[in-house]
């Protein structure tokens, strides 16, 4: 979609012209733009798959040492 397209329907919305085939039309453009901007963002995007949070195997041994005993029952 070019900027003319763009500013073709923004005109065409604002005369009071929206149709169903103008809203799919925009949804795919979205669509498509999303993919091209994730794709140029590479691994700084959020849920790029390096991203994900990493899980050890075992618990940190900081986590047991610093527990609070308030709520404790001896």
């Amino acid at each position: 979609m070019t900027n003319n397209d763009r500013d073709l329907l923004k005109q065409m919305i604002k005369a009071g012209h929206f149709s169903y085939d103008i809203y799919e039309l925009l949804v795919e453009h979205n669509k498509m733009r999303t993919k091209e901007l994730i794709e140029q963002m590479g691994d700084k995007w959020c849920c790029h798959p390096s991203n994900a949070a990493k899980r050890l195997e075992k618990p940190l041994d900081l986590l047991n040492t610093h527990r609070s005993t308030v709520f404790s029952h001896a």
